[in-house]
């Protein structure tokens, strides 16, 4: 083998790992932006037939008035707010309780008490979340957020 033979393999090989490397960046930012929208207006959760061109527009024209002042030095607070809409809230309960009901279809030795079946159903569900590109979580602060029971930290369960 030539040398610039194997010279031109390495170079392919290094363009290859870059472009690589480029691409799964721009996935992961991308899922970041979606995540982001999607928590920052839940109502755009059912309209996922529609770009994110128009989502992004709809948000940017539909939470600032036209005739609105913003002043100069007001600059982006980097205390992040923990409070969630009421509209937020029930979709975050509808979405666990979906893939709840995911779970334990089928199943037929189901636990009787539903703190229990919860508590079985939480890594699959987080998993899940994780999957659809939530950036939350179902713990124990999420579960009081949402209304559900705590965990019932008596027995160790598993899944089904």
């Amino acid at each position: 083998m030539t040398v610039e033979v194997a010279q031109s393999r390495r170079s392919k090989r290094v363009a290859t790992g870059v472009v690589a490397t480029v691409l799964r960046s721009l996935v992961e930012i991308g899922a970041a932006i979606k995540a982001f929208f999607r928590a920052s207006n839940p109502a755009s959760v059912g309209r996922r037939t529609e770009s994110a061109a128009v989502e992004t527009e709809g948000v940017a024209t539909s939470q600032i008035p036209a005739h609105a002042e913003v002043e100069a030095d007001a600059g982006i607070s980097p205390i992040a707010h923990n409070e969630l809409s009421q509209q937020e809230i029930e979709r975050r309960r509808s979405l666990v309780r979906a893939l709840f009901s995911d779970f334990w279809r089928g199943a037929h030795d189901k636990p009787v008490a539903f703190v229990e079946r919860l508590d079985r159903a939480e890594d699959y569900l987080n998993e899940r979340l994780a999957a659809s590109g939530e950036f939350w979580r179902l713990d124990a602060n999420t579960r009081v957020t949402l209304g559900l029971p705590p965990r019932n930290e008596g027995r160790k369960t598993t899944s089904p």
